[in-house]
């Protein structure tokens, strides 16, 4: 019988110092929610200044704007991939719902591409045979790929990037700053 590795679904950490607690408990008490603040200013700025600092290639001036949610993110980044009505976008098949749903807003099309069984993310193999199917059947490549580290497992930035530049198809990560091999994914994408 087949060993399967177990991927470990883990419930949130907190600090020891608390600070969840007492930033939660500030937000209540001063009627600052979602989605601005003066806690979102200054988490908007230390992580524009630290994207900024940590960039392996050229000088980066980024500057970041919470959103409500992930959805909105997803949304806002296949608006600067140039994705338009009609145009194709492959995502995972196994991901949160909203995945799907920045595309369909948009009036595209999500076109699925199947999971590795390492971790559940998107394989790489069945993306190159989904961009080739796509271009056989509407002579178009898709215009953008939407991968997704899903339950916090990286999926192979490396080897999505290298497909994604060589067809020609953009990609936009959902994840930000989870590090893979020494390399942030917010990196990616």
């Amino acid at each position: 019988m087949e060993e399967y590795k177990t991927i470990y679904l883990c419930l949130a950490h907190m600090s020891e110092e608390g600070w969840e607690q007492k930033y939660v408990k500030e937000a209540f008490d001063t009627n600052w929610v979602v989605p601005m603040g003066p806690n979102v200013n200054v988490f908007e700025q230390n992580l524009a200044d630290f994207a900024n600092a940590c960039s392996n290639g050229p000088k980066l001036d980024c500057k970041v704007v919470c959103l409500s949610a992930g959805t909105a993110a997803l949304h806002l980044a296949l608006i600067a991939c140039g994705v338009k009505p009609e145009d194709e976008v492959l995502v995972q098949s196994f991901t949160f719902c909203a995945s799907s749903h920045s595309i369909t807003y948009l009036g595209a099309k999500p076109i699925f591409v199947g999971s590795e069984s390492e971790t559940w993310n998107m394989d790489p193999v069945l993306l190159e045979e989904a961009i080739k199917d796509r271009m056989k059947k509407t002579g178009k490549k898709p215009k953008a790929i939407v991968p997704v580290a899903l339950y916090g497992m990286p999926y192979d930035c490396e080897r999505i990037m290298e497909i994604a530049d060589r067809s020609g198809s953009g990609g936009c990560g959902r994840r930000l700053w989870l590090e893979v091999r020494w390399t942030d994914i917010g990196y990616f994408g």
